[in-house]
Order: structure tokens, then C-alpha cells, then sequence
């Protein structure tokens, strides 16, 4: 028993004996990051052993770090199968040689450790971190990539992107992989694009989180993606916590089926997206999420206080203009600055000038006179400590 969940249920007048199907968690309050943040031992189950509770922590991607208490069981048997289901979606059997382009993550000297050694070992996965993204680096990463005879790559979208990028600018050979799979961030149209003109190949979505581990993927059809509904619950619900339906968006709360230890129901993860309806060309039943929009509270506060919501800005029209990677930071209100990655071949003064005259026509419209943009240009924009490119940064606090 969890002494959140019993308090609620005691004060709502409910016993557990009326959960009988997915839609009688709507009687349950949707469980927030904070709230795991300040309230955490209030959801460990009682009298779960402690020795099997293991640590762990989000990236903080979201701007909020999260820790928290999984199981063993929780990851290793229920998170990992599901992981090796969706990409056998993707067409990546275990066992066949793929690359993965993300950032190493320190797991100590424990099990832990071992398990993700000899899952890379299973899995034959070399590993290409971020930081060698660099110009100086991405010649011998695109030449390891084309040389190691792979069946996939498992990247954030970013950085894939940026790897396509320099193989069409440069004109280096094309590493021949079936399968590319995208994770850790929204995968934009401008990267999708891009990576599908250079591969070949049509990118695969996937959707995961440290709090549930493997949520859905995108299979060969590419619309939608699969939820692993066997194990975590998806709901799509309006500002109200009410459940929308199929086509609308929402905010997405996920329930960890399998979290025995630490449960996490009705939560809210943080991103925005829609259920879609009807079934899936591929001729699988599952449920589908389409229409996966990242973080939905990533907006900016203008002067009057009103909010600019990033999915209503369209910046992968910076692609048309060359830019690379590009990021929004607002450090104060009524204030904004766009960081851009530009294409090197724009190297001169006046090119910059002539961008950066570009970019305000395109953007300022849209912020009126009550956000002022200004443009910054730099080679390249780095990844956070989890290997994510964080397109838009507020530090004004977003209640």
C-alpha cells in the first residue's frame, strides 16, 4: 500500500477493488514532478523491501532534475524487453550492429554497470558520444559510421541531424544503414527531413523516459507511434486532467504498470500529444501516439504576460536559411535571444548581416512589440549534460 494513494482513496471514498479497468484512474489526481520532487517517500509502498529499491534520476531536460525510486525488475526485465520489441518495429533484431550517438551516462561500479555493459554487449552497439560532434571530430565519426557495416543507428534527433548535415555539405560517403532511430527530444521536420534525404531511409520516432522507460515507438508504417500499452498506461487529457479524445491534443500522463516499489500513476511527464484513432497500416492493435510535441510548457512571457507557446513558432523554417542548430533563450521578460548555428559558408560580415535581417523579419512579427529579439550567431550550440539540445531555454519562471 502507498501512503499517497491511501490517503487519496480514503478521502474520495474509493478502495483499490474499484480500479477495475484504465479509465477508473481518472478518480485519481494526477501526480506532478514537483510533487515527486517534495513528497517522495509518501509513494514508496509500504513494506517494499528497501535493498530492492534502486535510485534514479531523470536528465532534467524539462529544467526540473528528478530522483526517484525504480526496481530491478522494473528495468531490467519489463523496461529492456519492451526496448528490444520496439526496435525489432524499427527492423533492429538483437544482435544486429548498430551505432549509438548520445552521451555517456555513470552508472558507478555496481549492477548497474554490468547490466548496461553486457546489454551493449548483446546488443553490439558502439558508442559515439556527442561531444566528439565536433568539426574537427566529424570527419572520423562519419567515416566510422560508414565503415562499420551497421544495421542501425540510435541517436538524439540533433545529432543525427547535424551528422546528415555534414555529409551533405561536404559530400563524405553516406554510411548504408536500413534503420535510424531518433530518441531523448521531439524529432522536428526540419531533422526528419534532412536525415531522411541524406540516409535514404524514413528516421523512426522513439519515446521514453527515465520515469517509465520505454513508452512507444514508431514502426515501418510511420504513422503514429506504437504505445506499449501491456505495461504503461498513456492518457492524452485536457487543463482539466479530463481524458480528450483521439485527434485532440493534450498533456500526456503515463502509468507505470510494473513500479511495484515507487508507482507512478497518472503522470504528468510533461509533453503534449494526441491518440490517434483507427488502426495502424502495419496491422498492430496497439494504441498510437501521433502528433508527439516535446515539452508543452517551453513558452515565452512577454512584457504584458502573455505566453508564446514554441509549437507555434515554425522554427524549422530556420532550416530554409541554413541554419544548423539554433536556440531560443529568454533570461527576463519581454526579452529574447535566437543563438544560430549557421552554415560556415556564411562566414563574411555583411552574410551575417543579411541572416540575421532574415531571421527578425521572419520572427518579429510574431512577437509584436512586446518581445524584443535579438540574434546571436556561434559555431556551434552544445548539448546538456544528458546529450539533449535544449531548442528553447527560459529562466523566467513558467506558472
Amino acid at each position: 500500500c502507498v501512503p499517497r494513494y491511501r490517503n487519496v482513496m480514503n478521502e474520495k471514498g474509493i478502495s483499490p477493488g474499484d480500479m477495475r479497468s484504465a479509465t477508473d484512474l481518472v478518480a485519481l489526481p494526477v501526480l506532478t514532478r514537483q510533487f515527486v520532487q517534495q513528497h517522495r517517500e509518501e509513494l514508496v509502498a509500504d513494506g517494499f523491501p528497501r535493498e530492492r529499491l534502486r535510485v534514479t534520476r531523470t536528465s532534467g531536460s524539462t529544467g526540473i532534475p528528478l530522483e526517484f525510486y525504480s526496481t530491478g525488475e522494473d528495468q531490467r526485465d519489463h523496461g529492456f524487453a519492451r526496448s528490444i520489441r520496439a526496435l525489432q518495429w524499427t527492423g533492429i533484431q538483437l544482435g544486429d550492429r548498430t551505432a549509438t550517438v548520445g552521451r555517456p551516462r555513470s552508472y558507478g561500479a555496481g549492477p548497474s554497470y554490468v547490466l548496461r555493459s553486457i546489454a551493449r554487449w548483446m546488443q553490439r552497439s558502439i558508442p559515439v558520444y556527442v561531444d566528439s560532434l565536433s568539426d574537427e571530430n566529424l570527419p572520423y565519426v562519419v567515416r566510422l559510421l560508414a565503415s562499420a557495416r551497421l544495421v542501425g543507428i540510435r541517436a538524439y534527433p540533433n545529432a543525427i541531424a547535424l551528422i546528415a548535415a555534414f555529409i551533405k555539405d561536404t559530400g563524405a560517403p553516406v554510411p548504408e544503414v536500413k534503420t535510424i532511430v531518433t530518441g531523448g527530444a521531439e524529432l522536428l521536420s526540419h531533422e526528419r527531413s534532412i536525415v531522411r534525404d541524406v540516409f535514404g531511409t524514413e528516421p523512426h520516432s522513439n519515446y521514453s523516459s527515465y520515469e517509465a522507460y520505454e513508452i512507444a515507438c514508431e514502426c515501418s508504417a510511420h504513422e503514429g507511434l506504437h504505445i506499449s500499452a501491456e505495461d504503461v498506461l498513456v492518457e492524452v487529457v485536457d487543463d482539466s486532467d479530463t481524458p480528450v479524445p483521439p485527434g485532440v491534443e493534450g498533456r500526456i500522463l503515463i502509468t507505470n504498470l510494473h513500479n511495484y516499489g515507487m508507482p507512478f500513476i497518472r503522470y504528468d511527464i510533461g509533453d503534449s500529444g494526441t491518440i490517434l484513432a483507427g488502426a495502424c497500416p502495419c496491422g498492430r492493435t496497439l494504441p498510437r501516439l501521433g502528433s508527439l510535441v516535446g515539452r508543452k510548457n517551453r513558452f515565452l512571457v512577454t512584457r504584458s504576460g502573455s505566453r508564446i507557446f514554441s509549437g507555434t513558432l515554425f522554427l524549422d523554417r530556420l532550416s530554409s536559411l541554413g541554419m544548423r542548430q539554433y536556440q531560443i533563450i529568454q533570461d527576463s521578460v519581454g526579452t529574447v535571444v535566437m543563438r544560430l548555428a549557421a552554415d560556415p559558408s556564411a562566414s563574411s560580415a555583411d552574410e551575417r548581416s543579411a541572416l540575421e535581417q532574415k531571421v527578425l523579419d521572419m520572427f518579429q512579427a510574431k512577437f509584436g512589440p512586446e518581445l524584443a529579439l535579438s540574434v546571436e550567431f556561434v559555431d556551434r550550440i552544445e548539448p546538456t549534460e544528458a546529450g539533449k539540445h535544449v531548442f528553447m531555454l527560459s529562466r523566467v519562471p513558467q506558472d
